[in-house]
């Protein structure tokens, strides 16, 4: 038996690392168990954009908790930014969703007439730009463009950075990272009691999170109660372009497009649930686990569609080809709460594509719940409870 913690966080990913990143500074004891490495699993093939617009956010509390973990990754930011490796990880800069075709054009147009109010109440709303506009803020865009709109300010950093950020920040207060494979909990009086391990030990504690990313529906079997997600396959491209072209803004619409300090460019794209979203129907992106590889056809889809949206790439060459899931609960909404089974067990998955973003809000709510059972973030927790999960009474 090793030593009693507070706080177990299940899971090294940017949820796991950001809610012992939240526990650790309120004073909490944290221990987090990995099994493979930190950011081992979908955090490290995520962009990261801080980005509240668009098809994967609906209005509402969706919205709100997007918007609270902006908010949030500002606030820490510079406290976080003192653990980096090397300087300029959050790549801060305005941001564009274009369209360039009609579809799209209509689409974006009743997305912001649906969350512009919500968005704007937080200051972060946009200002709708003409074709002419635009073209004139971004010249690197396709001349097909036909407007969009700009967003001041959108942070960006890779799941892989902010979660060794989040995991560097916690163990400077005290957390600690233990390499091993949860298989169960234990448990007394109907409270969880610690972790089984692999290797045959427990860790005891008083709390669990399970941050377990696409692996969280093994928890059903701990707790006795479903936890229904998919894995949700995205790909993304880093390429390199001779020369000094410089992307002003996140470019950000049924693909993503940015540019990093040292001047590499990233292409992504996953399915948006948003009408004419995605560049291939969102059931084509559920896969299984285990499927971590690039697939040819969507990479050249990929390639072809970036093309068609920013000619300038064709100049580039790819360096990295990278592919992964995202727990995507059935109901898009986050799992963020406890389950009948056990009241000290805390549930904390399923962002779908958005986990990286949503990593903020999501560990401070987390904290919060371990630490006092509310929050005083600008949100409604309930909603995101996987208690709306129960099982119909027969």
């Amino acid at each position: 038996m090793s030593k009693a913690t507070d706080v177990v966080v299940i899971g090294g990913g940017v949820v796991g690392t950001s809610a012992a990143y939240f526990l650790s500074s309120a004073g909490a004891q944290v221990t987090v168990v990995e099994k493979e490495d930190i950011a081992a699993g979908s955090s490290g093939h995520g962009p990261g954009f801080f980005n509240a617009f668009g098809g994967d956010f609906s209005p509402g509390p969706h919205l709100a908790l997007g918007l609270e973990s902006i908010r949030l990754i500002r606030e820490n930011m510079d406290h976080l930014k003192t653990f980096e490796d090397e300087p300029g990880w959050f790549n801060d800069r305005p941001g564009l969703a274009p369209a360039f075709t009609d579809e799209v054009l209509a689409n974006l147009r009743d997305m912001y007439a649906a969350s512009g109010a919500q968005l704007e109440a937080a200051g972060a709303g946009a200002v709708w730009l003409e074709a002419d506009e635009i073209r004139r803020h971004e010249p690197l865009l396709a001349p097909s463009v036909l407007g969009g709109y700009l967003f001041g300010s959108v942070i960006q950093i890779d799941g892989w950075k902010l979660a060794r950020l989040y995991m560097s920040a916690a163990r400077h207060s005290g957390a600690k990272l233990q390499i091993a494979e949860v298989i169960g909990l234990t448990w007394e009086s109907e409270r969880a009691s610690g972790v089984r391990l692999a290797d045959g030990s427990t860790i005891e504690c008083d709390h669990v999170v399970i941050a377990m990313g696409s692996w969280t529906p093994t928890a059903s079997v701990w707790l006795g109660f479903p936890l229904p997600m998919c894995n949700l396959k995205g790909q993304l491209h880093v390429l390199r372009i001779p020369g000094d072209l410089a992307l002003k803004h996140h470019v950000i619409e049924r693909i993503a497009l940015m540019q990093y300090p040292n001047g590499d460019f990233l292409l992504a794209a996953t399915p948006d649930p948003a009408p004419g979203g995605g560049l291939r129907p969102t059931d084509a992106y559920i896969r299984p686990v285990f499927e971590t590889h690039a697939l040819p056809d969507d990479t050249q889809l990929l390639l072809d569609t970036g093309l068609e949206r920013f000619p300038f790439l064709r100049k580039a060459e790819v360096i990295k080809d990278l592919a992964g899931g995202r727990p995507m609960s059935v109901d898009l909404l986050p799992m963020i709460g406890t389950t009948p089974a056990f009241d000290n067990v805390y549930v904390a998955s399923g962002h779908g594509r958005k986990g990286i973003h949503l990593s903020a809000a999501t560990g401070k709510l987390v904290s919060d719940l371990v630490l006092s059972g509310s929050t005083e973030l600008n949100v409604d927790a309930d909603a995101y409870s996987p208690m709306r999960f129960m099982p119909p009474k027969m």
